[in-house]
Protein backbone atom coordinates (compact mmCIF):
# COMPACT_ATOMS: atom_id res chain seq x y z
CA UNK A 1 0.00 0.00 0.00
CA UNK A 2 1.32 3.55 -0.70
CA UNK A 3 1.66 6.34 1.92
CA UNK A 4 -0.57 9.44 1.51
CA UNK A 5 1.26 11.91 -0.56
CA UNK A 6 0.84 16.31 -0.70
CA UNK A 7 1.56 16.08 -4.20
CA UNK A 8 5.21 17.37 -3.25
CA UNK A 9 6.94 13.77 -3.49
CA UNK A 10 9.45 13.71 -6.64
CA UNK A 11 8.87 10.00 -7.39
CA UNK A 12 8.95 8.50 -10.69
CA UNK A 13 5.44 9.94 -12.06
CA UNK A 14 6.66 13.22 -11.23
CA UNK A 15 7.94 13.65 -14.52
CA UNK A 16 5.31 12.15 -16.87
CA UNK A 17 4.27 14.17 -19.07
CA UNK A 18 0.63 13.69 -18.32
CA UNK A 19 1.17 15.09 -14.71
CA UNK A 20 2.97 18.14 -15.22
CA UNK A 21 0.87 20.73 -13.42
CA UNK A 22 -1.78 18.58 -11.73
CA UNK A 23 -0.01 18.61 -8.46
CA UNK A 24 -0.01 22.54 -8.56
CA UNK A 25 -3.73 22.52 -9.63
CA UNK A 26 -4.74 20.01 -6.99
CA UNK A 27 -2.85 21.88 -4.39
CA UNK A 28 -4.00 25.27 -5.58
CA UNK A 29 -7.60 23.48 -5.08
CA UNK A 30 -7.22 22.42 -1.74
CA UNK A 31 -5.53 25.33 -0.35
CA UNK A 32 -9.14 27.68 -2.22
CA UNK A 33 -11.26 24.74 -0.18
CA UNK A 34 -9.47 25.30 3.42
CA UNK A 35 -10.19 28.76 2.95
CA UNK A 36 -13.77 28.68 2.02
CA UNK A 37 -14.45 26.31 4.58
CA UNK A 38 -12.22 28.90 7.29
CA UNK A 39 -14.17 31.49 6.21
CA UNK A 40 -17.44 29.93 6.47
CA UNK A 41 -16.28 28.51 10.44
CA UNK A 42 -15.66 32.49 10.85
CA UNK A 43 -18.79 33.43 9.70
CA UNK A 44 -20.76 30.40 11.93
CA UNK A 45 -19.04 31.72 14.54
CA UNK A 46 -19.37 35.62 14.25
CA UNK A 47 -23.53 34.98 13.92
CA UNK A 48 -23.63 32.95 16.56
CA UNK A 49 -22.40 35.27 19.20
CA UNK A 50 -23.97 37.46 21.70
CA UNK A 51 -23.58 40.90 22.90
CA UNK A 52 -22.58 39.16 26.63
CA UNK A 53 -20.11 37.36 24.59
CA UNK A 54 -18.48 40.47 23.26
CA UNK A 55 -18.81 41.81 26.47
CA UNK A 56 -17.04 38.58 28.95
CA UNK A 57 -14.55 38.74 25.44
CA UNK A 58 -13.73 42.78 26.69
CA UNK A 59 -13.53 41.57 30.49
CA UNK A 60 -11.46 38.55 29.96
CA UNK A 61 -8.62 40.99 28.12
CA UNK A 62 -9.20 43.74 30.58
CA UNK A 63 -10.38 46.03 27.08
CA UNK A 64 -11.63 49.78 28.07
CA UNK A 65 -14.79 50.12 26.61
CA UNK A 66 -17.38 53.03 26.66
CA UNK A 67 -21.26 52.70 27.09
CA UNK A 68 -23.76 55.08 26.61
CA UNK A 69 -27.24 53.98 27.89
CA UNK A 70 -30.29 56.84 27.95
CA UNK A 71 -28.22 59.94 27.72
CA UNK A 72 -25.59 58.70 29.82
CA UNK A 73 -21.77 57.73 28.94
CA UNK A 74 -20.00 55.50 31.44
CA UNK A 75 -16.13 54.78 30.15
CA UNK A 76 -14.05 51.52 32.35
CA UNK A 77 -13.54 47.91 32.70
CA UNK A 78 -15.94 45.40 32.65
CA UNK A 79 -16.17 43.69 35.66
CA UNK A 80 -19.53 41.60 35.70
CA UNK A 81 -22.33 40.75 32.64
CA UNK A 82 -24.80 38.73 33.29
CA UNK A 83 -27.95 38.29 31.04
CA UNK A 84 -29.60 41.56 31.57
CA UNK A 85 -26.82 43.30 33.44
CA UNK A 86 -23.20 45.21 32.28
CA UNK A 87 -20.97 45.88 35.67
CA UNK A 88 -18.22 48.64 34.85
CA UNK A 89 -15.65 49.83 36.82
CA UNK A 90 -15.30 53.51 35.93
CA UNK A 91 -12.81 56.25 37.70
CA UNK A 92 -15.62 57.10 39.86
CA UNK A 93 -16.76 53.51 40.90
CA UNK A 94 -18.69 50.21 39.74
CA UNK A 95 -21.88 50.85 38.07
CA UNK A 96 -24.15 49.07 36.90
CA UNK A 97 -26.00 49.11 33.58
CA UNK A 98 -29.50 46.95 32.55
CA UNK A 99 -28.55 46.13 29.50
CA UNK A 100 -32.28 44.76 27.94
CA UNK A 101 -34.19 46.09 24.60
CA UNK A 102 -36.51 48.56 25.89
CA UNK A 103 -33.26 50.68 26.95
CA UNK A 104 -31.50 52.73 24.45
CA UNK A 105 -27.79 51.60 25.01
CA UNK A 106 -24.65 51.64 22.57
CA UNK A 107 -21.30 50.03 23.29
CA UNK A 108 -17.79 51.04 21.95
CA UNK A 109 -14.39 49.60 22.49
CA UNK A 110 -12.35 52.45 23.71
CA UNK A 111 -8.68 50.70 24.55
CA UNK A 112 -7.50 47.23 23.40
CA UNK A 113 -5.90 45.97 26.32
CA UNK A 114 -2.14 44.19 25.82
CA UNK A 115 -2.58 42.45 28.99
CA UNK A 116 -4.28 41.70 31.87
CA UNK A 117 -7.81 41.41 32.35
CA UNK A 118 -9.81 39.10 34.96
CA UNK A 119 -12.73 36.59 35.22
CA UNK A 120 -16.12 37.38 36.68
CA UNK A 121 -16.95 35.69 40.07
CA UNK A 122 -20.66 35.66 40.07
CA UNK A 123 -22.96 35.99 36.78
CA UNK A 124 -26.06 37.62 38.00
CA UNK A 125 -28.85 39.61 36.91
CA UNK A 126 -29.71 43.24 36.93
CA UNK A 127 -32.37 42.83 39.71
CA UNK A 128 -29.52 41.02 41.72
CA UNK A 129 -26.95 44.48 41.29
CA UNK A 130 -30.09 46.12 42.59
CA UNK A 131 -30.90 44.04 45.73
CA UNK A 132 -27.33 44.61 46.88
CA UNK A 133 -27.57 48.04 47.15
CA UNK A 134 -31.11 47.76 48.27
CA UNK A 135 -31.10 50.44 51.72
CA UNK A 136 -27.91 52.52 50.76
CA UNK A 137 -27.66 55.81 51.15
CA UNK A 138 -26.39 58.05 48.65
CA UNK A 139 -26.94 55.98 45.49
CA UNK A 140 -28.05 57.54 41.86
CA UNK A 141 -30.41 55.09 39.85
CA UNK A 142 -31.04 56.85 36.32
CA UNK A 143 -33.83 56.38 34.60
CA UNK A 144 -35.39 56.49 30.95
CA UNK A 145 -37.48 59.52 32.18
CA UNK A 146 -34.46 61.21 34.50
CA UNK A 147 -31.10 60.04 32.60
CA UNK A 148 -29.31 61.88 34.61
CA UNK A 149 -30.38 60.29 37.51
CA UNK A 150 -32.03 60.38 40.93
CA UNK A 151 -30.13 60.72 44.39
CA UNK A 152 -31.37 58.74 47.26
CA UNK A 153 -31.20 55.51 49.45
CA UNK A 154 -32.43 52.69 47.04
CA UNK A 155 -35.41 50.94 48.34
CA UNK A 156 -35.57 47.49 45.78
CA UNK A 157 -39.35 45.73 45.43
CA UNK A 158 -40.53 42.78 43.18
CA UNK A 159 -40.53 44.71 40.23
CA UNK A 160 -40.01 48.19 40.88
CA UNK A 161 -37.57 50.42 43.07
CA UNK A 162 -38.12 53.56 44.98
CA UNK A 163 -35.66 56.31 45.17
CA UNK A 164 -36.34 58.39 48.33
CA UNK A 165 -34.15 61.53 48.39
CA UNK A 166 -33.35 63.10 51.56
CA UNK A 167 -35.47 66.16 51.45
CA UNK A 168 -38.34 65.25 48.79
CA UNK A 169 -40.87 63.04 47.90
CA UNK A 170 -40.44 58.95 46.76
CA UNK A 171 -39.82 58.25 43.31
CA UNK A 172 -40.69 54.91 42.27
CA UNK A 173 -39.57 53.61 39.35
CA UNK A 174 -40.07 50.15 37.35
CA UNK A 175 -37.33 47.96 37.04
CA UNK A 176 -37.81 47.77 33.27
CA UNK A 177 -36.73 51.22 33.49
CA UNK A 178 -34.10 51.66 35.46
CA UNK A 179 -31.18 52.14 33.06
CA UNK A 180 -28.26 52.20 35.08
CA UNK A 181 -27.12 52.58 38.89
CA UNK A 182 -23.87 53.55 40.96
CA UNK A 183 -22.49 55.29 44.21
CA UNK A 184 -24.01 59.28 43.79
CA UNK A 185 -21.05 61.53 43.61
CA UNK A 186 -20.62 63.58 45.75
Amino acid sequence: MAAPTDGNDHTEYSDHPDLTGVAGVMRAEWRAEQEAATADAAAQWRHGRSLADWLCERMHAGDRIAVTVTEQSFVGLVEEVGDDLLALRCAFGRVEIHVCAGIPISFELVEHATQGGTRSVLRRGFRDALVARDAQDSVRVGTLQQPDGIDGTLLVSRDFVAVVPRAGAESLVLIAQVAWVTAARA
